[in-house]
């Protein structure tokens, strides 16, 4: 039990560093936003200390890439574009897995609100699990339309950059570009492209930004955090990316004197130890009436009624070394994914109980991931400050 106390403990010290009234990710949307036509309310501190940082043009470009920690950028060389030009450590949004990140963005409102909390998820009304930036079911990869399911009932907001009042320009990889997701993150009015390299995205962007007096820009580079996960976040792969992004800035920043760059991420990466798989003792499977979900170092557990206790019991005894078991209840109490109570859609995507992985381990609880899950060397998901703090830098 003292394992129990102590990763009780690890939760106190995380919730009582988390200060809503400090800068996050949500906050800096929505700044950048209200540039363009939103009417968001932000503090007066927190729009202070946003427009100290940032010297908003008319033409915005807003970077993201994905798992580009704020402690992967202080790691830099000083001679690097985006170390010289890191303002400030930022928090981002609880899940740190990209599903729930990129729908706060999206929204410009905390998972709280929004009710996407991971790569996987659970759809209560139509009993369905399901991948939500994928959009398909779990485990048969079936695209959710075949299931009569519409994007509105998993993503119940607005995207944001169909109400900014200029002109928008979207750069993805081609990968990504036309899913369904994507297509609702882009809404109706933006011009889009699709790039094969980082290279290729900074010029076609460069091109877009000089053709019109005003605009907004949003350029999602996806590759760092895949490979983070398949060769750690200090291998030569990373560095080769981060130094194809820095060119990237370099020239776009020579060829747009009237341009500013916000570049930012969704999440930081922790090298892995070790995985842990849920049913290599135990068979948990015969707990649950839905399949674990969110991620890989929080993870959401659908707990049949009268099974709760006997779960409680068998998990803590195998995994309490390893991680924090929250009620759904404690979640919305400790404000864990938001600053607002819970929404009944993201009560109902969530499961009886929570687990946060408090050392550098993860868990895979399906045997459908075993395999591709075995050999990952870095992660994120979890409440490390490696994993919830992101750089804000502006240039």
């Amino acid at each position: 039990m003292q394992n129990l106390k102590e990763n009780m403990d690890k939760l106190k010290m995380y919730l009582e560093n988390k200060n809503y009234n400090d800068i996050d990710i949500v906050d800096l949307v929505r700044y950048i936003y209200n540039n363009f036509g939103a009417n968001f309310q932000i503090s007066e501190n927190k729009e202070k200390t946003l427009s100290k940082y940032i010297n908003m043009n008319n033409k915005v470009l807003f970077v993201l890439v994905d798992g580009l920690g704020y402690y992967k950028v202080k790691s830099l060389s000083d001679n690097s574009i985006l170390k010289n030009n890191l303002k400030k450590d930022i928090s981002t949004v609880n899940p740190t897995s990209t599903a729930c990140v990129l729908s706060s963005i999206a929204s410009a409102s905390y998972p709280s609100e929004h009710g996407i909390f991971g790569w996987w998820q659970y759809l209560k009304d139509k009993n369905i699990n399901y991948c939500p930036l994928l959009f398909i079911e779990r485990k048969t990869g079936i695209n959710l339309k075949e299931k009569d399911v519409k994007i509105s009932e998993i993503f119940k907001f607005e995207s944001m950059l169909d109400k900014l009042n200029t002109n928008i320009n979207v750069s993805m990889s081609r990968e990504i570009i036309s899913s369904d997701f994507s297509k609702f993150f882009i809404g109706k009015n933006a011009t889009t492209h699709g790039y094969y390299s980082i290279k290729e995205a900074f010029l076609n962007m460069s091109k877009k930004i000089k053709n019109t007096e005003s605009n907004f820009n949003y350029l999602y580079i996806d590759g760092l955090d895949e490979n983070s996960h398949i060769y750690g976040t200090e291998s030569k792969q990373v560095k080769a990316i981060i130094n194809e992004i820095e060119e990237g800035l370099e020239n776009l920043k020579e060829e747009n004197k009237d341009l500013t760059i916000i570049l930012t991420s969704d999440h930081g990466q922790v090298d892995m130890a070790s995985m842990i798989y849920l049913n290599k003792i135990n068979d948990y499977t015969k707990y649950f009436y839905a399949l674990p979900s969110i991620d890989t170092r929080t993870i959401s557990f659908f707990v049949k009624e009268n099974m709760m206790s006997e779960f409680k019991d068998t998990f803590l005894n195998e995994f309490g070394k390893d991680v924090i078991l929250l009620t759904k209840e404690e979640v919305d109490r400790y404000r864990l994914f938001g600053n607002t109570k819970l929404s009944k859609y993201a009560k109902d995507s969530l499961g009886e109980y929570i687990a946060v992985i408090v050392n550098n381990k993860y868990m895979v609880c399906d045997k459908i991931n075993l395999e591709d899950k075995l050999y990952t060397k870095g992660n994120h998901s979890g409440l490390t400050k490696q994993e919830t703090t992101i750089p804000l830098i502006v240039i």
